[in-house]
């Protein structure tokens, strides 16, 4: 096996610590701990480290090493509202271009994020996959590739708070809801529904995290910016 696919494989499972809160945001990340835990060496970890710092996801500090990426208040705003803005920009574009396979392709992604949340408990990480999947297909079928590199970067900064947000059970299924209106709005060809309900749940989720008691406070002067 390649250096590159092991360093893949770590890659992922660090992302997953960090969405799921077990590396919290400032926690230093130490590659001998790491490389012990998924029982491999420090080299592919080392590599991890950078293909994450180019995400945003971990930060290096010199002489100091790799830490996982703190986010104030407001660049949780700013991210959010940046990607409500985008996504908003990507289903305009889509309409224009969308064919019958690629709305079903869209279709198959709402029906599987429906049966997921039907399972308990529910697998969010994989709901979230889903979720971006769908998002990324939009993505893909507005042709704009720098529209795509910039959300899939904001994604990567912000999936933390994703997963957060989903587990409010609540705005779960809304979630699962606004994706599914979403779904139908684009089968009609309906620009103007489909973009405001794009933009809408994006806003909608940061709704709920200035809602969530140990963020609250912090979030509070992001949400009168």
């Amino acid at each position: 096996m390649k250096i590159e696919s092991i360093a893949d494989q770590a890659k992922r499972h660090i992302e997953v610590w960090i969405i799921k809160g077990e590396y919290e945001p400032g926690r230093q990340l130490k590659e001998e701990e790491i490389a012990a835990r998924l029982g491999i060496s420090r080299p592919p970890v080392r590599e991890a480290f950078k293909m994450m710092e180019a995400e945003g996801l971990v930060v290096r500090k010199p002489r100091r090493g790799v830490f996982v990426t703190e986010m104030t208040a407001k660049d949780v705003w700013e991210a959010y509202t940046l990607k409500a803005a985008l996504y908003e920009m990507a289903a305009e574009l889509a309409l224009e271009r969308i064919t019958g396979p690629q709305i079903n392709k869209l279709e198959t992604l709402v029906d599987q994020m429906e049966r997921c949340v039907s399972v308990q408990p529910v697998d969010l990480l994989q709901y979230q996959q889903y979720h971006q999947d769908f998002h990324d297909q939009i993505m893909d079928i507005s042709g704009h590739e720098r529209l795509k590199k910039i959300s899939n970067s904001i994604h990567n900064q912000v999936c933390r708070f994703s997963y957060k947000s989903l587990q409010n059970s609540q705005h779960l299924h809304a979630s699962m809801r606004y994706h599914r209106k979403t779904l139908n709005a684009l089968k009609m060809g309906d620009k103007k529904l489909a973009c405001r309900l794009t933009k809408d749940y994006v806003l909608k989720t940061l709704t709920v995290l200035l809602s969530i008691p140990e963020l609250q406070t912090d979030f509070t002067s992001a949400a009168n910016l």
